[in-house]
C-alpha cells in the first residue's frame, strides 16, 4: 500500500504528540516521632529529692543530722545514754577540726576568741560528727569507714550553728535553724546555744576538700536515736534515691564529669543546676569514692544495704533544758 505524503505528515505529528502525565506518587505518610526525653525530664521528682540533700556554705543550717557509728559504740551508748563523750581525734592524734581551731586561735585576729571558747570551754568539748544523709558519708573519708551502725540526732529549736572555714579571713559565721545570721558577739555572750558547727575545708592548702558537721553540745541536742524505723526509713529512702540516679539522671555520664571536683557546687545553689550539680552539692568528701560512676553508686547502694539497726529502738532526750525545747522533746521521746 502506498502512503502518500499528507498521510506520512499526519502519522508523523500523531506520534509526536506529548504522551499525558503521569500521576504522582502519593506522597509517604509523615510519621511523628513522640519527643525523646531525657532521663532527667522522666525523672523530675528523682532531681528534686537530690536537690533537698543539698548543703551550701551559705545554706547550712539543719536541724537533723546522721552519724555512722560501731555497734560497740551502739552497746556503750544504750548503757551510758551519753551522746557526746570524745574529745580529740579518736587515737589518731588532733583531727582536722581541732587543728584548725589551733590555728585559728594562735594566729590572732578575725575569729580568735570564738576559736579558744570552742577548744576551751568545758560544754564545748567533747564531740562527734555527723551529716545530712547517710549515703554521703557511709563510705568513709579515708581508708577506714567509720561502722555500719546510724545515729540520727535533732537540734533544739534554739541551737545556733556556726559555719567555719579555717582558711577565711573571717573564719566564722553564726546563723539560727532558720538560717538567719546571728551576730559572733551574741555566740559569745551566750556559747551554750550552740549546737554544731558546719566546718569546711576547701581551701588551696587543702589537698582533699571535705565538710563535716561537728556536734559539740549535747545541752542544744533535742533527741538521738539508734535502731528505730525512722532510720531504717532515711536508709531505705537514700537506697532508692541512689538506685534511680544510677538508672536514669547520673546514668552514663563522660568521664569529665566523673574526673571533676565537687568542692565548687559546695559554695552556693546555682540557676539551671545540672543533675551532677545537685549530686556534688549533697556530699560531704570530695573523694574518689563518691564520684558518681555506676560502680561507685553501685557500691555505696552495697554499703547502705549493710546497715546494721539490730536491737530494740531507742530514742534518747538530750540534755537541753530549755522550757520551750523540753515540751518538743517530751513529744519526740514519746514516739
Amino acid at each position: 500500500m502506498r502512503v502518500t505524503t499528507a498521510a506520512l505528515g499526519l502519522m508523523i505529528v500523531a506520534c509526536s504528540r506529548p504522551s499525558p502525565p503521569l500521576a504522582s506518587p502519593p506522597a509517604p505518610p509523615t510519621i511523628v516521632e513522640p519527643p525523646v526525653e531525657s532521663a532527667e525530664l522522666r525523672a523530675p521528682d528523682v532531681i528534686e529529692e537530690l536537690a533537698a540533700r543539698g548543703v551550701y556554705h551559705d545554706d547550712f543550717a539543719r536541724a537533723e543530722l546522721y552519724t555512722w557509728t560501731t555497734a560497740e559504740q551502739v552497746t556503750a551508748l544504750r548503757r551510758d545514754r551519753r551522746l557526746l563523750v570524745a574529745e580529740g581525734g579518736a587515737g589518731m592524734g588532733p583531727s582536722p577540726y581541732l587543728r584548725g581551731l589551733t590555728a585559728v586561735a594562735e594566729r590572732g585576729g578575725a575569729g580568735r576568741e570564738l576559736a579558744a571558747l570552742l577548744l576551751e570551754h568545758p560544754a564545748l568539748r567533747r564531740r562527734r560528727y555527723a551529716w545530712t544523709s547517710p549515703f554521703a558519708t557511709t563510705m568513709g573519708l579515708g581508708p577506714v569507714r567509720y561502722g555500719d551502725a546510724l545515729i540520727r540526732v535533732e537540734l533544739a529549736p534554739r541551737a545556733l550553728l556556726l559555719r567555719f572555714r579555717p582558711g577565711d579571713a573571717e573564719p566564722f559565721v553564726a546563723v539560727d535553724l532558720r538560717g538567719a545570721a546571728v551576730p559572733i558577739a551574741e555566740l559569745l555572750a551566750d556559747p551554750g546555744r550552740l549546737g554544731a558547727v558546719y566546718h569546711v575545708r576547701d581551701g588551696p592548702r587543702d589537698e582533699l576538700p571535705f565538710r563535716e558537721y561537728v556536734l559539740c553540745n549535747e545541752a542544744m541536742v533535742l533527741a538521738w536515736s539508734v535502731a528505730t524505723p525512722e532510720i531504717q526509713a532515711q536508709v531505705d529512702a537514700d537506697i532508692d534515691l541512689l538506685t534511680r540516679l544510677a538508672a536514669g539522671p547520673l546514668a552514663a555520664l563522660p568521664e569529665s564529669a566523673l574526673r571533676s571536683s565537687s568542692a565548687p557546687a559546695w559554695v552556693s545553689a546555682r540557676a539551671g543546676a545540672l543533675p551532677l550539680d545537685h549530686w556534688q552539692a549533697s556530699l560531704a568528701f570530695d573523694n574518689l569514692r563518691y564520684r558518681p560512676s555506676s560502680g561507685n553508686i553501685a557500691a555505696i547502694v552495697a554499703t547502705l544495704r549493710g546497715y546494721d539497726g539490730r536491737g530494740e529502738p531507742l530514742t534518747q532526750g538530750g540534755m537541753n533544758t530549755d522550757p520551750a525545747d523540753q515540751g518538743a522533746q517530751a513529744s519526740q521521746t514519746s514516739r
